[in-house]
């Protein structure tokens, strides 16, 4: 019922249309939103609550024309029902105003997928090609890097270490779709030694689409997670599409990453890993892991590189010398190896430690998969806190997995054993609490139905010396 009432708001074309925003103007995500507030019965109003409407050209026309199809309808059954009396013509105005909601949710539907099949494929199609002939002509060595999760912290890490001896261009933040690849391929000025291009899948054929336009010489396979099951039927699809990276490079220039243990039982048997304590030939020792980052050796018959680091974890071990073995690869010397990793620094959202009124506060806020998660709260147990406090809402996106997904969160946290754990109230929250429970928590756990309220205060929480580690965020399509 809370559902049907909100839709009576002349807000409602607003509404609509930053949801049609927020899920990039796809019009199967937004009819998924849509009969998502359904199902759960929650007011179209709560979708905009941790962002606003940014009225962009495309924003502004939708509002309009959503504004100008309800005021036509209005019109239309005035027009035709002129002639009847005021009794009739005000029922219909009221039967208009009822179904009015639907037919514009469909309208909305209707126009975005037109726009899409009329203008947006046509131009990307046309953009990928001109971006495939960039690729395949520039004379950079390419290196492609995918995986359920990393991916960004691996590209900047080796953007930032390969620039210390080479010419570098990478793909800009998280924009990791073949869109936007096109757009990174036009900006290039053909000169640079390395380009590193960062891969997202997110539904079946993606990789193989991505490294048909890219043609890459290296490979970076970073891990393996339940995450876009949503569109993918179980994370053994999306274990193919990452591993179809092998039939376009070379098997001798793809490393993947055996600390990830759900990806490691889909490997060939002489695939070439990477992970925590070796890679190649190479080994690492003297490891120390603290809130300010990660020092340790790697070695190699003679060689050594010393690793100093502001990434925080043992699981960034593994990515960092999987970049120092790289770079040595393609030439680098060990003072510029060593200069670029001692530049490494978490990434925004990714790990990020600042102080706050002398509690450590980290910010991994931007981790969305269960290896993440976990790798955080082993990181939370190593570390020393007056009070250790852990802040998750849970994940998106895991499809068949959900449940399992988060009992084996649920348990984590119990095995990590913060002194307080904050969980934010929505659907996954009785499974994390139930597991937690039933694998022996005894710290106190806090349930929180505002997030933003709660993330806008936490600084007034803490105490000096607590340790707190916030992961992943719950965006408004997924409340």
């Amino acid at each position: 019922m809370k559902f049907f009432v909100s839709l009576f708001t002349p807000k409602l074309p607003i509404y609509y249309v930053y949801m049609l925003q927020q899920v990039e103007y796809n019009p199967s995500k937004f009819w998924d939103w849509i009969r998502n507030l359904l199902q759960k019965n929650n007011p179209v109003s709560g979708v905009m609550t941790r962002k606003i409407l940014v009225y962009t050209t495309r924003a502004k026309m939708l509002v309009f024309l959503s504004y100008g199809f309800l005021l036509l309808g209005a019109v239309t059954v005035l027009f035709l029902m002129a002639e009847m009396s005021l009794i009739y013509i005000l029922a219909l105005l009221a039967i208009w105003l009822i179904i009015a909601p639907l037919y514009l949710s469909l309208f909305l539907y209707c126009v975005c997928g037109f726009a899409y099949l009329a203008v947006v494929k046509p131009g990307q199609q046309k953009a990928l090609s001109n971006a495939t002939n960039i690729f395949k002509n520039h004379k950079a060595v390419k290196i492609a890097v995918l995986g359920s999760y990393g991916k960004t912290t691996m590209k900047e890490l080796l953007n930032t270490v390969l620039s210390e001896g080479l010419s570098t261009a990478t793909t800009p933040g998280n924009m990791n779709v073949t869109a936007s690849h096109a757009k990174f391929a036009k900006s290039l000025n053909g000169d640079e030694d390395i380009i590193i291009v960062e891969f997202g899948e997110g539904e079946p054929g993606d990789i193989a689409r991505m490294a048909s336009m890219l043609s890459p010489d290296y490979a970076i396979i970073t891990g393996l997670a339940p995450n876009h099951l949503d569109f993918y039927p179980d994370l053994s699809a999306v274990a193919k599409d990452l591993l179809d990276i092998y039939n376009f490079v070379d098997s001798t220039r793809v490393f993947t990453n055996s600390g990830s243990e759900m990806l490691k039982k889909y490997l060939e048997d002489d695939a070439l890993t990477f992970n925590e304590s070796k890679m190649l030939n190479w080994s690492t020792k003297n490891i120390k892991v603290s809130v300010d980052g990660l020092s340790f050796d790697i070695e190699s018959a003679g060689k050594n590189i010393q690793v100093n680091s502001g990434l925080l974890g043992r699981h960034q071990i593994g990515p960092l010398m999987c970049t120092a073995v790289l770079a040595d690869l393609l030439g680098l010397n060990k003072k510029d190896i060593e200069s670029g990793l001692a530049k490494s620094k978490p990434y925004e959202h990714r790990m990020q430690p600042r102080l706050v009124q002398g509690a450590w506060l980290i910010d991994d806020t931007y981790n969305g998969n269960l290896e993440g998660l976990q790798a955080g709260l082993r990181l939370l147990s190593e570390l020393d806190g007056r009070r250790k406090w852990y802040v998750t809402p849970g994940l998106v996106d895991q499809g068949s997995e959900t449940e399992k997904v988060h009992q084996l969160l649920g348990q984590s946290i119990a095995e990590a054993s913060p002194d307080i754990v904050v969980l934010m109230e929505n659907s996954a929250r009785p499974t994390i609490q139930k597991s937690m429970e039933q694998n022996g928590f005894g710290g106190e756990l806090r349930i929180e139905k505002n997030p933003l309220e709660f993330y806008g205060n936490i600084e007034h929480l803490l105490a000096v010396g607590d340790v707190v580690l916030m992961q992943n965020d719950w965006t408004d399509n997924y409340s």
